[in-house]
């Protein structure tokens, strides 16, 4: 394995970490939306997404951060 590929596995078990922290928080989250308060609902629906959209991207490959590490390298 090369660098890039060392570093591309990183990047997606790094979006793992993130999936479970998302996955932890949503009992919590849960019960903020039964308050029935708009803001309350809004922070509660921004601390649920947040990490699922960022984990998505990870697990993706994340290829911005993987072409800015290794921008000399081919696809």
């Amino acid at each position: 394995m090369n660098p890039k590929s060392v570093f591309s596995v990183a990047v997606r078990l790094l979006g793992l970490v993130f999936l479970f922290r998302g996955l932890s928080n949503l009992p919590d989250v849960l019960t903020i939306f039964s308050t029935g308060s708009v803001w309350n609902f809004l922070n509660a629906a921004v601390a649920l997404a947040w990490p699922f959209v960022v984990a998505y991207w990870l697990i993706r490959g994340a290829p911005l951060v993987v072409h800015t590490a290794y921008p000399n390298s081919e696809a």
